[in-house]
Parts: structure tokens; sequence; C-alpha cells
């Protein structure tokens, strides 16, 4: 099979490869359709500890079963399936609580197993056994199954900020992360959610959302001050830092309301993320800041129905598709933030 390579940093080789191995409990599937997520931006030009290269990256992915294990029951050949990434062990204190998501044996397709950026991608037994193997609703296609796993994260993300009936909403960065967040926080009641980016052409898409998005040109507006200006000097419920800036963090801070709530939601890079929040913020306002890391096989399956059902609408995202063998040009459209969301299919 033909597969991209990690081989280093800002290096990825695409080459033909031996097929993956299917074991007892294990699923084979021919790729579909895998996006480019941020992580797998900041993975190829910064690295990640979970990654030992070479390695294919790709976790956000569809695919086809081709064949499977004598131990796997449930599925059939055929099947068109959404595979959930992030795989836990079932058995530590985290995974019995329901937060797998946050296991101490945590490994995830794309970074500790070959991933969906090939023609074919192996999904271990422990996957299929955890219900990480979601066959795909009724009327959605594959291209758009493959924003279930973003989708989730954000679900996952917003869990701890009780986001409800009338609140304000800040969502900083205005690509695919960004806009889910916007309608998610929308279907739960927001009565506004303002928008901001520095890119002023990601701010376009928000006139698809409705009235009650404000769109806010960051790079050459003072933020703090128009947000302190749309909500008469409170500050916002929740700030919701979607982009890897940690200067955002900060900002995030300083505009969000007393007893408000600050998501942490996007990564910044292993060398760049220490020294940009100031705590005397947190601790005299109150405000609870919250983290966001992965999410579950629960919340991936909801992120599905909400996509196939059109309460998120998946139709807006996606806007550039490559080849296997252009996955760079790809890869560079998602750094370079020409595209919402990108997806490639071998």
């Amino acid at each position: 099979m033909k597969a991209a390579l990690m081989y280093d940093i800002g290096k990825i080789v695409v080459e033909d490869v031996p097929d993956p191995e299917v074991d007892t409990g294990d699923i084979l599937i021919k790729v579909e359709a895998c996006a480019i997520c941020g992580s797998d931006v900041r993975t190829l030009w910064h690295g990640s500890s979970h990654v030992k290269p070479p390695r294919i990256l790709g976790h956000e992915v569809v695919g086809t079963i081709m064949k499977m294990g004598a131990q796997v029951d449930g599925y059939e050949l055929g099947d068109v399936v959404a595979i959930t990434p992030a795989i836990e062990c079932g058995e530590c204190l985290y995974c019995r609580s329901g937060f797998t998501n946050m296991c101490s044996k945590l490994e995830t397709i794309g970074f500790e197993f070959n991933g969906g950026f090939a023609e074919l991608m192996n999904v271990p037994a422990k996957a299929v056994k955890q219900g990480h193997v979601n066959k795909l609703p009724s009327g959605l296609s594959c291209d758009q199954a493959v924003l279930a796993e973003p989708l989730a994260c954000c679900i996952n993300g917003q869990e701890p900020l009780g986001i409800g009936l009338g609140h304000k909403v800040v969502v900083i960065g205005a690509g695919t992360i960004g806009l889910f967040h916007t309608e998610l926080a929308l279907l739960k009641g927001a009565s506004r959610v303002f928008l901001a980016d520095v890119v002023l052409s990601r701010l376009k898409n928000v006139v698809n959302l409705g009235k009650n998005v404000v769109p806010i040109d960051s790079k050459n507006i003072d933020l703090i001050k128009e947000i302190m200006v749309q909500t008469n000097d409170y500050g916002a419920d929740i700030v919701i830092v979607a982009c890897p800036v940690g200067e955002a963090q900060n900002q995030a801070l300083k505009m969000v309301a007393k007893k408000g709530r600050v998501s942490l939601f996007g990564g910044l890079p292993p060398d760049q993320s220490i020294g940009h929040i100031d705590s005397n913020l947190i601790h005299y306002k109150e405000i609870g800041v919250f983290g966001a890391h992965a999410s579950t096989a629960t919340q991936n399956r909801l992120a599905l129905e909400l996509l196939a059902n059109k309460r998120v609408d998946a139709s807006r995202y996606i806007t550039h598709t490559f080849r296997l063998d252009q996955i760079m040009e790809g890869m560079n459209a998602a750094k370079e933030g020409k595209a919402i969301k990108v997806v490639v299919k071998p």
C-alpha cells in the first residue's frame, strides 16, 4: 500500500510499505478520507513526545472495513466506519470513572499507532473491543464524517464550562475548532458568541452562523476593550481559546467576567507553553480555568449524530481536498490558514 510517513521535522514521504497485519481482534479498513488536524501540523513542524518516526500520522479517519480478525463480531465487511482515535486501557481509575480520554495509558491512532494518511489502516483490538469503531449514520458522507473527531473534542472541551441560556461567549480563533465551539455554544443557548481572529478571511464564515454571532477582527481591533464594551464592562461568561497562541490565553483571563470560565482548548507547541498566564487574574476574579484533551468514544458517537442530523452543518467546513501524494500541499494549506478543513483522500 501507499502511505505518507513522517521521517523528521517537516519531512513526510509518500512511499510503498507493506499492508498492515491483522491480528485476531483487529479490523483493517480501506481509508476513504482522513482530515488534517492542527495537532498533525504541530507534530510535523515541532515534533511530539508521542510520535517516534517513521510514523503514519492522521487520526480523523473514516474507512470501509476490508478485513476482520476471527474474534471480531458486530461488524460486516463493507461497513463504513469512523474511528475514535484516543484509545484507553479500560482498567485505570480514570477509565473506570468514565474519563477515558484521561487514561493513564492512553494511546492514539496517528501517534503511538500508525494512522490514516495511507491507503489502509489497522484498528487495534483494544479499540475495537472498547467501542471506538462507529458505523456511520444514514445520510452522512465519509468526507463529512471525518469531522466527528474534532467535533467530539469540542464537545468534551465544553462539558465543564456550563454554557447555557443567555450566556455571552467569546471564541478566539475562527478555524474549524472555533467554528465548532461557536455552533455548540449556540445549540446550548448562548445569547451571543463573539468570534475573533487575526485572519480577516476566516471571519467571512461567520455570516453562515446567524445574527447571534459577532465577528471581531482582532488584528485591527483591541479584543479586550471590544468585549468589555459589548458586555457593559462585566466581561464574557465564558472564553474559549481555540488557537495555539499563548498570549491569547492571558487575554482570555482579562476579558472573562468575575466567576467566569476559560477553556485553554488550543494546545501550544512544547517549547512555547510556559509563561503566558497571570495567575492573579485567576485568583482575584475567581475564574475557573479548564484544559481539554481528546474525547471519548461516547462523545464521538454524539458528534456523528449531530452531523448526520445537521445540528452542526458539515457542508461549510471542508474547503480543500488533496490526494495522498499531495499531503505536503495539504499540510501547508492547513499551516498557513488557507483552509478551514483539509481532507486527504488516498
